[in-house]
C-alpha cells in the first residue's frame, strides 16, 4: 500500500487545483434522502441557500484567498455522480431497506450539477449565495461549508515549514491512536 506523506502534501502545493470536493457523495447522507423529498414533493419551488459567517471576529474574506475559493467552488460545480456511484445508490440497503431511491430519483440525479453561485466580499467576509429551484440549491450546503472550513485550515498552515507540519501531523496522529486504544478496550466495539 503506497504511503502518503501527509504534511509533505500540505507543504508542497505545487499542483495547480487539489480538488476540496471529488465528489457529490462528498455530503451528508441526510440531504440525499432530503433531496429525494424535495424532488418529489416541491419541484417548482425556488429556495436561496445563504452561507454567512456569524463569528465577525473571523475575517474569512482575509484568511481565504478568493481566487482560490472560486476555483474550489466552480470545480464543484463540474461534478457528476458516477456509474458507479448510481450503481452503489440504487443497489444497497439503507436502514434496513431495499431501493430507498426511486428509480426516477435516480434518473434525475444521473444528470444533476451544482448550480451558480454568487461571491460578495463585504467587511473581511464572504457571503455566498445559491439561487434557483430548492431541488438545486439545497445541495450546496454541506460542500460550500466542506470548502470554506478547508481552505482555511490550509490558509493556517501556509506559514508552517515542512518540519512543523510534520510534527503538527505526528501528534495528530497519537492522539487518533490514543483514542483508538482507548475503544479496543470496550467489550463491545470491534475496530
Amino acid at each position: 500500500m503506497p504511503r502518503t506523506d501527509i504534511a509533505r502534501r500540505v507543504y508542497n502545493h505545487t499542483w495547480k487545483l487539489d480538488p476540496i470536493l471529488r465528489s457529490l457523495l462528498d455530503t451528508d447522507f441526510y440531504k440525499l434522502l432530503m433531496l429525494q423529498m424535495i424532488w418529489g414533493m416541491y419541484p417548482d419551488v425556488d429556495a436561496t441557500f445563504t452561507l454567512i459567517n456569524r463569528t465577525t471576529s473571523v475575517r474569512l474574506a482575509d484568511e481565504i484567498d478568493e481566487g482560490e475559493l472560486r476555483a474550489q467552488l466552480d470545480h464543484a460545480r463540474t461534478l457528476r455522480m458516477s456509474k458507479k456511484e448510481m450503481i452503489w445508490l440504487a443497489g444497497n440497503t439503507f436502514y434496513g431497506r431495499k431501493q430507498i431511491f426511486e428509480p426516477e430519483f435516480l434518473a434525475w440525479l444521473e444528470d444533476f450539477r451544482l448550480p451558480e453561485y454568487e461571491l460578495r466580499r463585504q467587511d473581511g467576509q464572504y457571503e455566498l449565495h445559491f439561487y434557483g429551484p430548492w431541488k438545486y440549491t439545497t445541495m450546496w450546503e454541506i460542500p460550500a461549508l466542506a470548502i470554506i472550513n478547508e481552505l482555511r485550515s490550509r490558509a493556517a498552515m501556509k506559514s508552517f515549514g515542512p518540519f512543523a507540519l510534520d510534527v503538527l501531523y505526528a501528534r495528530a496522529k497519537a492522539r487518533m491512536w490514543a483514542k483508538t486504544e482507548r475503544l479496543r478496550a470496550l467489550p463491545d466495539i470491534l475496530i
